[in-house]
């Protein structure tokens, strides 16, 4: 997920924002994707943001122009599984998507047992979801050098305390933050 200082969960627009110039990487987008691609092959959603994501990511949209990862991030985004967590979706017509209803524990359960890798979940209000479940057992959080004040708050709707037990940090030029935290399970 990708927040502010103040836990909003968005792309903030400041000084070095955007995307990095022609022929470079951007070091953000390696650390909470690129180096990832190789152990997660599903990636959960709700219903609104798999919209937006069928709407952006699938390669036909890509232009020839856009930096590589857009391309690679395309690719990827096809490859994997896509399950939309949806009591009212109908139908899924992007490629290898389909659509879970009813309970989000009974569901993880689901997909646990089967065969797989790891399991990204992109969707920031089913994410509040799955944190008040106990269903997340990493967190990569992107910190962006901004306080909004305002907008949709990542961890706004907890009921109890998490404790996390940070695994990596890395900051960059712009004073973004990389975070990867584990949950820290109770005996």
């Amino acid at each position: 997920m990708y927040i502010t200082l103040d836990g909003i969960n968005e792309f903030p627009e400041y000084p070095g924002s955007g995307d990095p110039p022609a022929g470079e990487e951007d070091p953000i987008a390696i650390e909470m994707w690129v180096k990832n691609w190789e152990s997660t092959d599903t990636l959960l959603f709700d219903e609104e943001t798999y919209g937006q994501w069928a709407d952006f990511w699938p390669s036909s949209k890509r232009r020839e122009t856009e930096q590589s990862f857009y391309h690679e991030m395309s690719r990827f985004a096809e490859k994997a599984q896509k399950v939309i967590f949806s009591d009212t979706l109908k139908e899924a017509s992007w490629a290898n998507s389909r659509i879970l209803k009813g309970d989000i524990g009974s569901g993880i359960d689901q997909l646990r047992m089967e065969r797989g890798r790891d399991m990204a979940l992109v969707a920031p209000s089913l994410a509040q979801r799955f944190m008040g479940l106990g269903l997340i057992d990493d967190y990569f959080l992107t910190l962006f050098p901004v306080i909004l004040g305002k907008g949709r708050s990542l961890f706004d709707r907890l009921e109890r305390q998490q404790t996390l037990q940070l695994v990596e940090a890395k900051h960059f030029k712009h004073g973004e933050v990389f975070l990867h935290y584990q949950t820290i399970r109770s005996q």
